[in-house]
């Protein structure tokens, strides 16, 4: 391996360590996010068993542990702990990240003198052993390994500059925020003199603030640039000719150093040197100052800049200090909705390698390490999605090469569907309508969303073709979920871009070869009219439908006069090509589940339905249910089944309608059989009293079958297109998808809208409302029937509902008119349509801005026509014909209306925020806004909110599958029951090792791997390990910004999380910043008026109590116990723990009056909950007893002192700090921590004066000794 593979190791290559770390002591970089820096926790690491077998029995993943010496070509000789299934490969990422030899690339590995194959594990090199040594030989340079090294030297200086924030909002090679940097996690003082920091929040974060600025959304730039030079950028002189390639030369550079001078370097064979050209000569010879050969630029730079001699250890210090979840590129692109307003050369500097490589459409970025060649992504799908699954290790290694391929599939997408758009890419169908254009780049098909040859006229037109696609990305995740299937599906991504959507597809071998007629062996291309079949695709489609519960059919094809009766697994519109690689193929999924009756004209619907006002139209008659919904319908049949069945038998025996024998029989056999049934095998019985029993309960389930249980689903069972064979018991397949239908109405709906006025599920936004809609198979059609359920109540989902329909309202009318704009209109047109949505006025009476160049009085009027021509009718749109608009789609597409005159009367009404729904909006619309107060709620009625310079982006918004390894999902869903039963250490043992497995297929950086750190912390912090519950947290914060978002709302709730470990480990000052992060960003995703507030402001209360400032301490539990009462938690715990927090603020402050007030609603509220003999309620009675005595005693010190006009005997009032054990025991409380407490409840701490206080103040005198050493008090 030389210089191309090793700079080819990137950070996501360390996905295939088995634990996604190096044991080496000397080389931090490598430790997964566990490195000590001064913004990470300062905890030992969890130090996870390699050997042993894992939680489920299967083969451990590293079998052996190797020590071996390294020796490089520079640099001392060091020692790496590595597993023996790890490959050769990984080692070369040691050596660049290593601060000695990270700036060397082009070097090979050497072992008993035989060069070492990157590609092969280390147990299979030859006598390799536990302290062998591995020699590191420089290697000879060519073009590739050199174009490679200057683009690592460029990564490598970089790391003094800082994150370029333009580039990381743009997710330029998968770069993506991280705020978390920017708070002080290691030391217990932030201040360098050792004080704290000022605890009172900042004010955009208080309590009843109305600011929402965006400008405290990104985090903050590095204190200062490490420059080291200037720039660096390939000479115009390339390429060498030939008499000087005959003498090694092989790339020119240049390189202008920060001492303002330009110096002219040759890349040769051996290394890199300065020759005497400049800018006006070529002279390639070596300069008569320097003439030695570097094998690295790095090196020839300290020789030849003192500049750069100095500035460089700093640079390579700062790389240090950042950890490796930092500097990780993310597996898919993060684009930020707000990125830095461009100022210049402030954030937007020089830089030739950038612009070498960005500015190349037809790059991909793979070009210099697969030279030749262009990657054959459906052949590394397919190869890699067909690997042995037999083993664990087959299945490790089969799932991360499959997700490996798959991430690079959709990155290299992203690319091509940008170029498309920006008209970069040549259609292979030039002389055809635009919007029906087809491309071809880097061997991915791309086509747009819009209706060829009018393929979908009589769907629905382009809104069908719109909805295809998605539908079709839907069946293609359901078959990639198949286990051992030999079906292949393509690699598909669908990415919503400008307006436009395009479509993102690898390609079948040979396709393009052949007319569609001739491709095609199973499945149809003229709607139903003819279809084909073939023999070689039945069994495998037999399997599949099983599994996805399809019902096969029968239908008629051909002409009158030559008909025939073919059979059917799958939907008429499902395609079967066999390929010219000979696997089979299918497409066009977007018929796989059954179609949504509710929204499909003229259908017959449920009672239910019928009362809600269904069927209505939709634009399109593509409507399908999801596969969760297919999936949880069966399972609530399956219930239904066994228990019709199990009360017949029961029946049976109580009335003894049979023998004795029979009923006994039955009894015994009962359970096997439906055992049996719900795994899909036969029942094998012929006991006359389960007979009977199956028959009655499949009937009660709806069953396809009379004596068995048969959920399955004809998805062409209402389709007018295809001619349906004789006895194919239509009527009870169209029943079965009526009743499916329902189930939605009757049933999941009506759950989730419980579960969210109840406060079990608290979505923060948009997205999380559509997840949790998505989980429970509610497509978000529906959201207009949620609606109508929410709105009587005064929930905090009502909002949010509310928003979200505005929103996707929203986004249906303005993504017509970004498809319909020129490129220099984009600003223009994205600044107008915002401040139409958010404004009052805008557009009424008020010119619009000179969207072409000026012209002369000769060509305006020719200009003029041009440019309403071009500008697709967005300059006449004003805030009140698109809120009309809005208006009309909501009522069409969701079946709600609004009722509302315009934006600002539906917020009033319903409580919706403006910066949330334009967050809301950028998201769903890809809109990237420049970081700033936009003042939403201004008075001025007419002024556009938004000007063009405040539209900084437009980036694609993705959807693709995401590839999973079913054996972390099993470990993880295991721990969780086990978390459910309450047996915690084994919960712990299960997710350690999924964390382990996830690791090993995705790296370190996913959104999985996030939520199972975060679940691994909350159990550690159970188990009474606070250190490693904050190291587990920190990671899954980092994390969780990087791959899911700075602010979006798993994000928020792990900053709460982090905040609790980190009190639990006395970072004080941290926990209260993590905190005011999370309110802040919770003000910007949905306001004050939510749950979760409740909790966040509760928790900043309490700790601020806890360090006696009390007045700040007052607003943030006045806020938590207002927004409880409105929104909160029905069982009001929570609440009556927050009111008494708020007694023990008011009387440390000395003002029992208050205290009572609050502590008599905390009695009251447990009288009304447990009633007066409970164990709380007691506790409260007697703190009541103990305020009004401390009540009496202040009252009657302050009447002595009026009568002597002295206030000395009011003072000093001793007031006693809380103890850090009873605060962490009220936090475990509010943020749900079921713990075996270590000491009694805080609730029964005794106030100053009362007989136990001398105990408890012994009791808790070590913490808070320890707090008041900090500076805390």
């Amino acid at each position: 391996m030389t210089s191309g593979a090793a700079a080819d190791v990137k950070g996501d290559d360390i996905s295939s360590f088995p634990n996604g770390e190096h044991k080496n002591k000397d080389s931090e970089e490598l430790d997964s996010g566990n490195h000590s820096t001064a913004n990470s926790p300062d905890v030992p690491k969890l130090d996870q068993d390699q050997g042993g077998e894992l939680a489920n029995g299967a083969v451990p993943l590293g079998d052996k542990t190797l020590k071996l010496n390294i020796q490089p070509s520079v640099g001392e000789p060091f020692e790496l702990q590595v597993n023996d299934n790890e490959m050769v490969q990984e080692l070369y990422q040691t050596l660049l990240d290593r601060d000695s030899t990270c700036h060397r690339t082009c070097f090979s590995l050497h072992f008993n003198g035989q060069h070492l194959d990157s590609f092969i594990e280390l147990k299979n090199v030859p006598d390799l052993v536990d302290g062998s040594t591995i020699i590191v030989i420089d290697e000879p340079f060519s073009v590739r390994e050199a174009r490679i090294h200057l683009k690592h030297v460029r990564e490598l200086l970089r790391s003094g500059m800082g994150i370029d924030p333009m580039d990381v909002a743009s997710a330029v090679d998968c770069s993506s925020f991280t705020f978390l940097q920017n708070i002080n996690m290691q030391d217990k003082k932030d201040g360098k003199d050792g004080k704290s920091f000022d605890c009172v929040p900042p004010d955009f974060v208080l309590p009843g603030t109305k600011e929402r600025s965006l400008a405290y959304l990104l985090p903050s730039p590095p204190p200062k640039n490490l420059l080291a030079l200037r720039n660096i950028s390939v000479s115009a002189y390339n390429p060498p000719p030939g008499p000087r390639k005959l003498k090694g030369d092989i790339l020119y550079i240049n390189v202008e150093l920060c001492e303002k001078r330009l110096v002219h370097v040759t890349c040769c064979t051996k290394g890199f040197y300065v020759n005497a050209s400049t800018d006006d000569v070529f002279n390639p010879l070596p300069s008569g100052q320097y003439r030695t050969v570097y094998h690295s630029l790095v090196e020839l730079l300290n020789a030849v800049s003192p500049t750069f001699k100095k500035v460089y250890p700093l640079i390579l210090k700062r790389k240090s200090e950042r950890s490796l979840l930092e500097r990780l590129p993310s597996t898919y692109p993060v684009f930020s909705w707000v990125s830095p307003a461009l100022q210049g050369s402030e954030l937007y500097s020089e830089d030739s390698t950038r612009s070498d490589e960005l500015s190349q459409p037809f790059r991909v970025g793979y070009e210099d390490h697969l030279p030749g060649s262009i990657r054959d992504w459906n052949e590394e799908l397919q190869t890699t999605f067909e690997m042995s699954r037999g083993s664990i290790m087959e299945r490790i290694i089969r799932d991360r090469s499959y997700f490996k391929i798959h991430s690079d599939f959709i990155n290299a997408a992203v690319r091509g569907a940008t170029a498309v758009i920006d008209g970069n890419v040549i259609a292979i169908n030039p002389a055809d309508d635009r919007k029906t254009h087809m491309f071809i780049w880097q061997n991915i098909f791309f086509s747009l969303g819009f209706d060829v040859k009018d393929h979908y006229k009589e769907l629905g037109g382009d809104a069908a073709a719109f909805a295809a696609t998605a539908a079709d990305l839907q069946g293609v995740k359901a078959f990639s979920t198949l286990e051992n299937s030999k079906l292949c599906t393509l690699g598909m991504a669908i990415f919503d871009y400008r307006g436009y959507r395009v479509t993102a597809q690898s390609i079948i071998p040979g396709i393009l070869e052949r007319e569609q007629e001739q491709s095609v062996v199973y499945g149809s291309i003229d709607f139903g009219k003819s279809v084909v079949s073939d023999e070689r695709y039945h069994g495998l489609l037999e399997a599949a439908a099983r599994e996805l519960r399809m019902m096969p059919h029968e239908v008629i094809s051909g002409a009158e006069g030559n008909e025939k009766t073919l059979k059917l697994f799958t939907s008429y519109e499902t395609k079967g090509i066999i390929g010219n690689d000979g696997r089979t193929y299918v497409l066009d999924l977007l018929r796989t589940m059954p179609p949504d009756v509710h929204f499909l004209e003229n259908a017959e619907v449920g009672e239910a339905a019928k009362k809600a006002g269904y069927p209505r139209k939709l634009p399109h008659k593509l409507p399908a249910v999801r596969r969760e919904l297919v999936d949880l319908f069966h399972e609530n049949r399956c219930l239904q089944f066994i228990k019709v069945a199990a009360q017949h038998v029961r029946n049976a025996k109580d009335e003894k309608t049979e023998d004795e024998a029979v009923l006994a029989e039955a009894e015994n056999d009962l359970g096997r059989v439906l055992v049996d049934i719900t795994e899909g095998r036969e029942p094998n019985t012929e006991n006359s009293v389960i007979v009977a029993a199956l028959a009655k309960a499949a009937v009660s389930a709806g069953s396809l079958r009379d004596d068995s249980l048969d959920i399955r689903f004809n998805p062409d069972c209402f389709s007018t297109l295809v001619r349906h064979a004789p006895g194919q018991s239509l009527e009870r397949q169209r029943n079965l998808v009526i009743e499916i239908c329902d189930f939605i109405l009757t049933s999941q709906i009506p759950e989730l809208v419980q579960q969210c006025l109840e406060c079990v599920i608290t979505p923060i936004d948009g997205e999380g409302l559509s997840e949790q809609l998505h989980m429970r198979g509610i497509n978000i059609r529906y959201l207009g029937e949620f609606a109508k359920q929410v709105d009587p109540s005064s929930s905090f989902i009502r909002t949010l509902v509310f928003s979200e329909l505005v929103c996707r309202s929203a986004k249906h009318i303005i993504r017509p008119f970004l498809n319909s704009v020129t490129a220099e209109q984009y600003s223009s047109c994205v600044s107008h349509l915002l401040s139409a949505v958010f404004g009052s006025g805008v557009g009424e009476n008020v010119p619009m801005p000179n969207l072409t160049e000026k012209t002369n009085k000769k060509n305006n009027k020719k200009a003029s026509g041009k440019k309403r021509a071009a500008s697709g009718g967005w300059t006449t749109v004003t805030s009140a014909s698109i809120w009309k608009s809005i208006v009309d789609e909501c009522k069409s597409y969701f079946g709600y209306d609004l009722k509302a005159s315009s934006l600002d009367a539906l917020i009033e009404s319903h409580g919706i925020q403006k910066i949330s729904l334009l967050r809301r909006v950028c998201r769903s619309l890809g809109i990237q806004l420049a970081a700033k107060d936009y003042q939403l709620d201004s008075p001025n009625k007419t002024k556009s909110i938004f000007g063009e310079d405040d539209i900084n982006n437009l980036y694609p918004v993705i959807k693709h599958q995401n590839p999973w390894t079913m054996d972390a999902k099993k470990l993880y869903g295991r721990g969780q029951q086990a978390m459910q039963l309450g047996q915690a250490r084994e919960a712990f043992d299960c997710i350690a090792e999924s964390v382990n497995l996830m690791t090993s297929v995705y790296g370190a950086m996913h959104a999985e791997l996030a939520q199972a750190l975060r679940c691994l912390a909350r159990l550690s912090h159970v188990l009474h390990d606070s250190t490693d519950a904050l190291n587990h947290q920190h990671k899954a914060t980092m994390m969780s910004e990087r791959v899911n978002g700075l602010d979006s709302g798993n994000t928020i709730m792990e900053y709460v999380n982090l905040a609790h470990f980190a009190f639990a480990n006395l970072l004080i000052n941290a926990s209260l910043r993590l905190l005011y992060r999370a309110r802040y960003l919770l003000l910007i995703n949905y306001g004050e008026k939510h749950p979760i507030m409740a909790q966040i402001d509760s928790n900043i209360g309490v700790i601020l109590f806890a360090i006696q400032e009390y007045e700040s301490a007052l607003k943030f539990l006045n806020s938590a116990d207002s927004i409880s009462k409105a929104v909160g938690e029905p069982k009001k715990l929570k609440t009556a723990l927050i009111t008494h927090m708020i007694a023990r603020v008011h009387a440390s402050r000395g003002d029992f009056r208050a205290a009572l007030v609050a502590e008599k609603e905390t009695y009251s509220t447990y009288v009304t909950l447990f009633g007066a003999d409970n164990e709380r309620t007691k506790e409260s009675s007697d703190y009541l007893g103990i305020l009004t005595q401390q009540a009496v005693t202040f009252q009657k010190k302050m009447m002595d002192a009026n009568k002597s006009s002295s206030i000395s005997q009011l003072l000093p009032i001793q007031i006693q700090a809380p103890s850090l054990s009873s605060i962490l025991e009220v936090l475990n409380i509010l943020n749900g921590f079921i713990i075996i407490p270590i000491s009694p409840s805080f609730a029964m701490r005794p106030e100053p004066g009362s007989d136990s206080e001398e105990a408890e103040a012994e009791k808790s005198k070590a913490l808070n000794q320890q707090l008041e050493n900090e500076g805390l008090d």
